[in-house]
C-alpha cells in the first residue's frame, strides 16, 4: 500500500509544481509529465502486487469518522488494480500531448494553472476513487474529480458556449452524485457502516425483508453511475462537456472518468449486491439501457459536422456495449457461471480497447486542430499531405473502433455478441439486443470513414489557414502511437489481456462460484480465443492466421501491380465543361450521411424532426431590462443605503441638542445623572 501513497504524493507534488511554474509554458507540461511518469512506477508495483498476491489492503483507517462510522480504508484488489493500470497510463499520456497542443498560440490568454495542476489533482482524485474502501469517503473522492473535470471543461472561461456546457455537467452529475449519496445514507441506517462490506450486508438485509426499498437503493446507484458513464438518457450532458474542454483533457475524460460509471455498476451490482433474482432484475435493466445508448449515441455521431462532438456522441455508443455486455453477465450470475464470466470479462475487455482507440481518436482530432484551427470536418480536406503520421494513425484508430478485424475492437465485440447470442437460448431479449449492436457497428463504421476521409483525404482544403506541410510535434505524434500500438496487439494477442481481466472479475465473487478462464477458453494460444459452453466448442477466433491471409492477399495484389506495370497520370477532375470551385465539387463531411437522415426523419404530418437523439429544452435564466434581478443583489440598494438614511435622520434629531450653551450641557448631563440614579433604585 506504500507504493499507492507514494504514487499520490507525486501527483500531488506535481499539482503544486505546476501550479508554482504555471507561467512557465514550455516547463509546466513536463513537470506534470514527469510527475506523473513518477507515480506510475509505484503504482505499476501495487498493481502486480494485487494480481500476484491477492488484494493489498490496510492494517488500520487512515482517518475515521466515529459519529458517522465512516472510515479513510484503502483496499486494492485486481478490479481496482485493472483500473489503476489504465488511469496511471492515460495520465501518462495526456500530458504527453498536451505538452504540444497546450502551447498552442490560443492558449497564451489563459492561466495553465487552471489547466496542468488541475490535471493531477484529478488523476489523484481517480485513483481514490477505484482504491477506497468506503462510500462515505469515495463520495468525497468522487467529488474532488467532478469538481476538477468542472474546471477543465469551463478552462476556456471568456468562451460563454463552454461556460453553459459546464454548468450543465456540474449540475446534471451532483443530481446524480446526490441519489448515490441518498441511497448510501439508506444502506447506512441498516447496517451503521459506510464500508463496502457494511452496505453490502445491509442490501443483504433489505433483500429479505425490503426488497422494494433495496430496488429504489439499486435505480439511484444506477442512475448515478449510469449518469457519468453517459448512458442516455442521463448522459446527456456528455457532448457538451466533451467538446468544450480541450482536447488532452477530453481524452482524460474518456480514458478514465466515464469509465468509473463501469466501475461502479461492477461494484454495485457484482461485488456488494448477493446474487438473487434481483440480479437477474438489473441486469436486463443495464443491458437494455445500453443498447439503447448504443443506437441512439452513434446515430446521433453519423450527423455531426464537427469532430469533437462526432466521437462525443460515440462515447456514449461504446460506452453502451460496455454496459450491454456487463448486464448480460450481471443476468447470468445467479445461474450461468459461464456466460456471467463471459459478459462480465467481454465488458471490461472493450473498456481496456475503448480507451485505447478513443483517447486517439481524441488526439487526432486535436492534432488537425492543431493544424487548422478548426474541428469542422466539413471545412476541411486532403489533409494527409499535411499531416502523414497523423492520418494513419487515425485511419488505424477508426478501423479498431468500427470492430475490423484484427484489431482489438473486433476481438471484444465478437466476445460480446458470442456471449449474447449464447445467453439468448434461455433469455431471447439478449438476441434482439445483440441484432441492435450488430448493425450499429456498420453505422459506426460509416461515421468514422466520414471522419477520416473527410479529414484527410480527397481534395484539400485547410479552412484558409495556410497551413503549411509539417507533422505535430514528437510529444503528441508519439502518444497517438503508442495507442495505436495497443489497438494492434490487444487484437492480435486477445488471450493475454483477459486472463488479467479473468482474475479482476473472479475477485469479486466466492472462489467456487466462478470457474476458471480455461473451462471457458478451452485449448488455445494467447494469439487465439475459442469458446466452449460446456457442449464442446462454439466459437473460435484466430487473428494472426487471417492478418497472415491478409498480408498474402496484399503481397499478391502487388506482385500483379509490379508485373502489369501501369502507367500513372494526374488529371484534373472534368465538370462537364463546367468551370466549378473546389468547395463547391469537393465531397463534404455531410455527404455520408443523408440516407441515413432520411430513414431516420420522424414525420408525423407537418411535423417533421431529424435524427433519434432526445432533445430537452433545459430552462435559462433571462435576465430583463427592468433591472429586478440586480435590485435583488444590490446589497446597497435594500441594505446598507435605507441604513444609512435612518441613521442620518436619527443623527439630525440629535444634533438639534447641541446648542452651544454650556448650561445646557451641565442640565443634560445632570439629568442623565439623576436618571441612572433612579435606575438604579428601581432595579435593586
Amino acid at each position: 500500500m506504500t507504493g499507492f501513497y507514494i504514487a499520490l504524493l507525486f501527483y500531488l507534488t506535481g499539482a503544486v509544481l505546476a501550479w508554482v511554474f504555471s507561467s512557465k509554458r514550455q516547463w509546466v507540461g513536463s513537470i506534470t509529465l514527469a510527475a506523473h511518469l513518477l507515480a506510475a512506477l509505484p503504482l505499476a508495483g501495487v498493481v502486480v502486487t494485487a494480481f500476484r498476491h491477492g488484494t493489498v489492503t490496510m492494517e488500520y483507517p487512515l482517518w475515521s469518522i466515529p459519529g458517522l462510522h465512516g472510515e479513510l480504508f484503502f483496499k486494492i484488489d485486481p478490479l481496482s488494480a485493472l483500473f489503476l493500470a489504465i488511469i496511471a497510463l492515460v495520465a501518462i499520456l495526456v500530458p504527453l500531448y498536451g505538452r504540444g497542443y497546450m502551447r498552442m498560440p490560443e492558449y497564451d490568454v489563459y492561466n495553465l494553472a487552471g489547466f496542468y495542476p488541475v490535471l493531477s489533482l484529478f488523476f489523484a482524485g481517480v485513483c481514490c476513487v477505484v482504491a477506497v474502501a468506503d462510500l462515505f469517503f469515495f463520495f468525497i473522492f468522487w467529488e474532488i474529480m467532478t469538481l476538477c473535470s468542472y474546471g477543465l471543461v469551463v478552462f476556456e472561461k471568456k468562451d460563454r458556449e463552454k461556460g453553459r456546457a459546464g454548468l450543465k455537467y456540474f449540475i446534471i452529475t451532483h443530481v446524480a452524485t446526490a441519489l448515490m449519496f441518498i441511497a448510501a445514507m439508506i444502506l447506512y441506517r441498516e447496517s451503521g457502516s459506510f464500508s463496502f462490506q457494511g452496505q453490502s450486508d445491509a442490501m443483504a438485509s433489505l433483500l429479505v425483508t425490503r426488497p422494494h426499498l433495496l430496488h429504489l437503493v439499486l435505480l439511484f446507484f444506477f442512475l448515478g453511475f449510469a449518469t457519468k458513464a453517459g448512458i442516455l438518457p442521463m448522459g446527456d450532458w456528455l457532448p457538451g462537456a466533451y467538446a468544450a474542454a480541450p482536447t488532452p483533457a477530453t481524452a482524460a475524460f474518456a480514458g478514465s472518468m466515464t469509465k468509473l460509471g463501469v466501475y461502479g455498476i461492477l461494484r454495485i451490482f457484482v461485488d456488494l449486491l448477493p446474487m438473487s433474482a434481483s440480479t437477474q432484475i438489473w441486469g436486463a435493466i443495464i443491458a437494455v439501457f445500453g443498447t439503447v445508448s448504443i443506437f441512439i449515441g452513434t446515430l446521433t455521431a453519423l450527423v455531426q459536422d464537427n469532430g469533437k462532438k462526432l466521437l462525443s456522441f460515440h462515447v456514449i455508443g461504446q460506452m453502451g456495449y460496455m454496459f450491454l455486455s456487463i448486464g448480460i453477465g450481471i443476468y447470468f450470475l445467479n445461474s450461468r457461471p459461464l456466460l456471467a464470466l463471459a459478459g462480465l470479462c467481454a465488458g471490461i475487455f472493450h473498456l481496456i480497447n475503448n480507451v485505447c482507440y478513443k483517447s486517439c481518436l481524441f488526439f487526432n482530432a486535436g492534432s488537425v486542430y492543431w493544424k487548422v484551427k478548426t474541428f469542422n470536418i466539413n471545412h476541411v480536406g486532403g489533409l494527409a499531405r499535411l499531416l502523414p503520421v497523423t492520418a494513419v494513425w487515425t485511419l488505424l484508430a477508426s478501423f479498431a473502433i468500427a470492430g475490423l478485424p484484427p484489431l482489438n475492437g473486433f476481438a471484444s465485440k465478437w466476445l460480446i455478441y458470442q456471449t449474447a447470442i449464447a445467453g439468448s437460448n434461455i433469455a431471447p431479449l439478449f438476441l434482439l439486443l445483440a441484432v441492435f449492436a450488430l448493425f450499429i457497428s456498420a453505422v459506426t463504421l460509416a461515421s468514422f470513414m466520414k471522419f477520416s476521409t473527410a479529414l484527410f483525404y480527397g481534395k484539400y482544403a485547410d479552412h484558409g489557414s495556410g497551413a503549411r506541410p509539417g507533422e505535430v510535434p514528437t510529444g503528441m505524434q508519439l502518444s497517438q502511437g503508442l495507442l495505436v500500438a495497443a489497438c494492434i496487439g490487444l487484437g492480435l494477442f486477445p488471450l493475454w489481456p483477459l486472463q488479467w481481466i479473468s482474475q479482476a472479475v473472479s475477485g469479486l465473487l466466492p472462489p467456487a462460484f466462478l470457474p476458471p478462464a480455461a473451462t471457458l477458453a478451452g485449448e488455445q494460444t494467447l494469439h487465439g480465443m475459442a469458446l466452449e459452453w460446456g457442449t464442446g466448442l462454439t466459437a473460435a477466433w484466430n487473428p494472426l492466421s487471417l492478418l497472415l491471409v491478409f498480408c498474402l492477399c496484399l503481397a499478391l495484389v502487388y506482385g500483379l501491380y509490379r508485373l502489369t506495370k501501369p502507367v500513372r497520370r494526374v488529371e484534373t477532375t472534368w465538370y462537364c465543361g463546367e468551370e466549378q470551385a473546389d468547395e463547391q465539387v469537393r465531397y463534404q463531411a455531410h455527404s455520408y450521411y443523408l440516407a441515413f437522415k432520411q430513414l431516420f426523419t420522424l414525420q408525423v404530418g407537418r411535423y417533421q424532426r431529424p435524427g433519434v437523439y432526445p432533445t430537452i429544452r433545459y430552462p435559462r435564466i433571462v435576465f430583463s431590462d427592468t433591472g429586478r434581478l440586480k435590485k435583488l443583489l444590490d446589497l446597497d440598494h435594500w441594505l446598507y443605503h435605507p441604513l444609512a438614511d435612518r441613521f442620518q435622520k436619527m443623527a439630525v434629531r440629535f444634533s438639534a441638542t447641541h446648542s452651544g450653551i454650556p448650561h445646557v450641557y451641565l442640565l443634560w448631563l445632570l439629568l442623565g445623572a439623576v436618571s441612572a440614579v433612579v435606575l438604579l433604585f428601581v432595579l435593586k
